[in-house]
């Protein structure tokens, strides 16, 4: 858990000293805290939204992007922008929690789904995780994504896996296309990109469900 706090959120120097082999082993557990950097995301939208709709949305996404330790770049920018427009969709500020819990949590999944059988790159912005994941790790941080997402959400919980899934082999695909493999930039690139996707789709099906007015 101290190595998969050091990976998943700005406290890096968590994971000083660990071993590689216990990173790898933390991989297992990104999902879990991936949900509490949810949580807290959703702890300050509802403060920002005591405001405006839109300062809760801008607040979410804030403590998203500075728990996280993102490095700031202009593609995560535009990630920020559609996080914040995909909450600001949603009338209820309530389902806000859910959907930020579930997003940073499949976000990591996508992650460690990444670091499983992914072909790393080389050079300074190597990632010394890809490819070292095992099934253990996969498979702990799979039943802890899926199942969560199935038990919060049912059907709708399983689309946001499937969502997941598509974008994380589409991003691996991209890397492979684009480079001789997975970067860190590249799974940090990944991570924000889940987040955004599962919010788009989650805000898409209630709009989707909204009553029209005649």
């Amino acid at each position: 858990m101290r190595a998969a706090l050091g990976m998943a959120t700005a406290w890096r120097g968590a994971a000083k000293g660990v071993t590689l082999p216990t990173r790898v082993a933390g991989l297992a557990w990104l999902p879990l805290v991936g949900a509490l950097i949810g949580l807290a995301a959703a702890i300050a939208g509802a403060v920002g939204a005591m405001l405006t709709p839109l300062a809760g949305a801008a607040a979410a996404v804030v403590a998203l992007e500075l728990s996280a330790g993102r490095r700031p770049t202009p593609a995560g920018g535009v990630a920020a922008v559609v996080k914040a427009v995909a909450l600001l969709a949603v009338p209820d500020g309530r389902a806000w929690g859910v959907a930020l819990v579930l997003a940073a949590a499949l976000a990591r999944w996508a992650v460690v789904v990444q670091c499983y059988g992914g072909r790393p790159a080389s050079g300074d912005d190597a990632s010394p995780l890809v490819g070292r994941a095992r099934f253990r790790e996969f498979g702990i941080a799979s039943l802890s994504a899926i199942g969560g997402a199935l038990v919060a959400l049912d059907a709708l919980g399983l689309l946001a896996v499937l969502a997941s899934a598509a974008a994380t082999v589409a991003l691996r695909a991209l890397a492979y296309r684009r480079g001789p493999g997975l970067t860190q930039a590249r799974l940090e690139g990944t991570e924000t990109v889940v987040e955004a996707v599962v919010l788009v789709v989650l805000a898409a099906v209630v709009v989707a469900g909204r009553p029209t007015r005649s």
